[in-house]
C-alpha cells in the first residue's frame, strides 16, 4: 500500500479526517490507523478545532482492518509486527478528545471500522449503511468492542451479533443505540452540517466536562484479547482461508 490513504483539513473550526483506501473497501493497515490517531492528537493540541468528523468513501465507512496484513504478520513467526496494533489503534485518541466527534457512515461499516465509530461521540449513517462485528468469524475476539456495547445493546442482540458476524441495518443499529440518526441517502453531508451547527451553539468546556462523565462508564481495554486468539493455528488457517477467498 502507498501513498495517503488518510486525508484530513481544517475548514470553520472542523477537521475533517477521510478513510480513502476505496479499493479495499477502506480495509485499515496499522500504518493507517496510527495516522488517524495522530489526527486526532493535532486535533486535540490545535485551539481552532472545535470539533472532528471522521468519513470514509465510495460506499464504506471502514470494514476493519487489514487482515490481509495480519496474516502477513503470523506467517512470519520471527517477527513481533503483530504486536504493533497497541501502539497504532486511535480508539483512546478519539475516545478521549475534549472535543465532540462524529462519525459520518455511509455504506460498510464492519469491525475495526465499528470500533471508531462506537467511540465517537455521534454516528450518523446512510439508510443503507450496513454494520458487523465479524471478527468471530476469523476467530479473532475484539476486546474493546464487547465492552463498549456490554451495557448499551440488549443481550439477546449482541450476543448474536457477536457470535455470528451477521450484517444488520442502519435501523436495527439505531434502535440499539449505536447510531445517533438515520439520514436517507444523500443526505449525510447535510446532516453532519446540521449537527454541527448545533454542537457550535454550546460550551466547549461543557462539553469537554460532560464527555469526561460519560466516558467513566465506557472504558476500553488493551488489545490482549485480540492477540491471546490471533497466535492460534486457527486464525491462521481462517485468514487463508479468508485470503484465497479474495485473490
Amino acid at each position: 500500500m502507498t501513498e495517503n490513504k488518510i486525508r484530513s483539513s481544517i475548514e470553520d473550526g472542523v477537521m475533517r479526517v477521510i478513510i480513502d483506501r476505496p479499493e479495499a473497501k477502506n480495509a485499515l493497515t496499522k500504518k493507517m490507523y496510527g495516522e488517524i490517531r495522530d489526527e486526532y492528537r493535532r486535533a486535540y493540541r490545535d485551539d481552532s478545532v472545535r470539533a472532528v468528523v471522521l468519513e470514509g468513501t465510495q460506499g464504506a465507512f471502514a470494514v476493519g482492518g487489514d487482515l490481509k496484513e495480519m496474516l502477513s504478520s503470523l506467517n512470519d513467526e520471527t517477527s513481533l509486527d503483530v504486536f504493533g496494533y497497541d501502539e497504532a489503534v486511535p480508539f483512546e485518541a478519539i475516545r478521549s478528545l475534549p472535543k465532540p466527534t462524529i462519525a459520518a457512515v455511509d455504506g460498510l461499516c464492519l469491525g475495526g471500522g465499528l470500533t471508531l465509530a462506537l467511540v465517537s461521540d455521534m454516528v450518523i449513517a446512510t439508510e443503507g449503511s450496513r454494520f458487523a462485528m465479524p471478527e468471530s468469524r476469523v476467530g479473532v475476539v475484539d476486546g474493546h468492542m464487547p465492552r463498549l456495547l456490554r451495557d448499551r445493546i440488549p443481550p439477546a442482540w449482541l450476543r448474536y451479533w457477536l457470535y455470528s458476524g451477521v450484517t444488520f441495518s442502519a435501523e436495527d443499529a439505531f434502535r440499539a443505540g449505536i447510531v445517533t440518526k438515520i439520514v436517507p441517502a444523500g443526505g449525510l453531508e447535510d446532516a453532519v452540517q446540521e449537527m454541527l451547527a448545533e454542537l457550535g451553539k454550546a460550551s466547549l468546556n461543557a462539553i469537554r466536562l460532560y464527555k469526561k462523565i460519560l466516558n467513566e462508564t465506557r472504558p476500553l481495554s488493551s488489545m490482549e484479547d485480540a492477540y491471546e486468539t490471533m497466535l492460534t493455528d486457527e486464525v491462521r488457517d481462517r485468514l487463508n482461508a479468508f485470503s484465497s477467498r479474495t485473490k
